[in-house]
């Protein structure tokens, strides 16, 4: 959430404009102009998409430090790494978040299901990733060995659009 407060001329804002940014514990972020204070919420029991995804893939990555079923392989830590790094690419703000979870064959998986579309992307650990998309009404989107500091396609993050 973000606010906007106005104030009338006060002989501070007067004789001194000012642009202040502060940082306050309970996850409040101030920015004082010259007339105005902006700010942003998070409330403390709102937890930022971010970290949600960055703490499903430390559960993933201890749960399945050991093969989970005969045949299985775990994911490379750089697997994780790669995911890590891309979660920091992702335009949350406008797209759905993804469900993670570990495929027998060691990828780290993200997968977004919406009414129309899906969408399956993962890692193996070698800063690419791969991705499958389908969308009703569209033609099906294929991306292979996409390295993970481009971040995600346009078209592919249209498609997860909330």
């Amino acid at each position: 959430m973000t606010s906007k407060i106005q104030f009338g001329p006060f002989a501070f804002w007067e004789s001194a404009p000012a642009l202040v940014s502060a940082y306050v514990p309970d996850k409040s972020i101030f920015v004082i102009t010259e007339n105005q204070i902006l700010f942003s919420y998070a409330s403390p029991t709102e937890e930022s998409p971010t970290k949600a995804l960055y703490d499903r893939l430390n559960d993933l990555k201890i749960r399945h430090s050991q093969p989970y079923f005969p045949n299985s392989k775990t994911p490379r830590e750089t697997a994780f790494q790669d995911a890590r790094d891309f979660i920091l690419k992702l335009p949350l703000m406008r797209i759905a978040k993804p469900s993670i979870n570990i495929a027998s064959d060691g990828e780290v998986n993200f997968e977004w299901k919406g009414s129309d579309f899906k969408i399956d992307l993962g890692f193996y650990g070698n800063q690419k990733f791969s991705y499958y998309a389908v969308k009703n009404g569209l033609a099906p989107l294929l991306g292979d060995d996409i390295p993970v500091n481009a971040g995600p396609p346009e078209e592919l993050l249209s498609f997860a659009a909330v």
